[in-house]
């Protein structure tokens, strides 16, 4: 029996192995050292995903073509690496706990507070969110407790957190909050490999056009998961002639089948620009539809694929390839961002540097994939 938190990620990882764009022919390895060779990349993507207000950066172009990266993904393969993180939120309105000021941190600037909420799921390392005191405590400025803090678990009731202000004052007090935790839940490695797209004899047909054909294995060892060894084989089929009149587009996606799962094809014709992007550019790629079986006769979910290109930083440029994945009764299910980076001091090319997986469940379970 699974429960629900490891319930959610089994289904989790199927649908990232389905869906993601990478998957379907971008996406370039991260390496051995996973996000520890992205550090700069996740860094100013971070930077400016959290500048508030934000900041206008500059605008310009790059010479990167979506068009010309997809058909080398398609027809050379790829295989990446990545690091998975599986999280799950928290949200708690208006509640009032005991906060123990218990000392000061060795270097005298903070103050540690022992916090006692019975039955929190918190673990060491897992982050808890306070906002809405209006008042100093302990001769703490209120601005410094609506903030966001690391929790060292002390037991199944009680967990420490360090708020950068130092206090003398040692009491017991009752704070009233509201508490947002971020708690993890699952980690692993996720490995994708995608062999080159070809032709094949006897001639592939999918959806009634003539078809390469590539073969993706995504295997998942996971730790605090359920099942904790998971692989899946999906096969992707790739258009020879752009469907659409006048496209140009090479070897277009559109199809695929999961090996003991759902077959799905492009409702609309996928596309993606072949100019070099400019900032803030964004657009639509393609509807993907998600059957039981190849007939189509039973519908059971529709993904939206899109694009955008972020904001630039000094040193890099994001892509952000977006996938919105619906029920068949048109619920929100997940929202997938993977996004593409290049350092033009260091890369030639882009790569995949982060997957984020957003479900829209009550517990709003999130896999991170660097």
């Amino acid at each position: 029996m699974f429960s629900q938190s490891q319930q959610i990620f089994k289904v989790g990882l199927v649908l990232w192995c389905a869906l993601a764009l990478a998957s379907c022919g971008g996406g370039a390895s991260s390496g051995k050292t996973g996000a520890v060779g992205n550090a700069g990349l996740l860094n100013a993507l971070d930077a400016s995903l959290a500048a508030s207000p934000i900041t206008k950066l500059p605008e310009g172009t790059d010479s990167i073509s979506m068009a010309s990266f997809w058909e080398q993904q398609v027809v050379n393969g790829f295989s990446r690496v990545g690091f998975l993180k599986g999280y799950a939120y928290e949200d708690i309105q208006n509640l009032s706990f005991v906060a123990t000021a218990n000392g000061n941190t060795s270097d005298g600037k903070s103050t540690v507070l022992l916090i006692t909420h019975p039955d929190h799921s918190a673990q060491t390392g897992d982050t808890v969110t306070f906002t809405g005191v209006t008042k100093d405590l302990l001769g703490i400025p209120f601005a410094y407790l609506n903030s966001t803090f690391e929790i060292t678990r002390r037991d199944s009731n009680a967990y420490l957190i360090t708020v950068p202000y130092a206090s003398s004052r040692r009491e017991t007090i009752i704070l009233s909050a509201n508490l947002y935790y971020k708690l993890k839940e699952c980690e692993g490695v996720q490995t994708v490999t995608q062999t080159p797209a070809v032709a094949t004899s006897p001639v592939t047909f999918f959806d009634g056009f003539e078809a390469r054909v590539a073969k993706q294995t995504v295997e998942n060892s996971l730790t605090n998961c359920s099942p904790t060894l998971k692989n899946f084989t999906t096969y992707k089929y790739f258009a020879i002639a752009n469907p659409k009149y006048g496209a140009t587009l090479a070897y277009p996606f559109i199809g695929q089948r999961v090996e003991g799962g759902d077959f799905a094809s492009l409702d609309k014709t996928f596309d993606l620009p072949s100019g070099p992007l400019k900032s803030g550019q964004k657009g639509s790629i393609g509807t993907m539809k998600f059957y039981k079986t190849s007939n189509k006769t039973v519908l059971v979910g529709t993904a939206l694929l899109s694009y955008e290109v972020l904001k630039y930083t000094s040193n890099a440029v994001f892509i952000a390839m977006l996938t919105l994945t619906y029920n068949d009764n048109n619920t929100l299910v997940s929202t997938m961002t993977e996004v593409y980076a290049r350092d033009p001091a260091v890369d030639k090319d882009y790569k995949l540097i982060r997957t984020t997986v957003k479900y829209n469940n009550p517990r709003r379970n999130e896999l991170v994939i660097e």
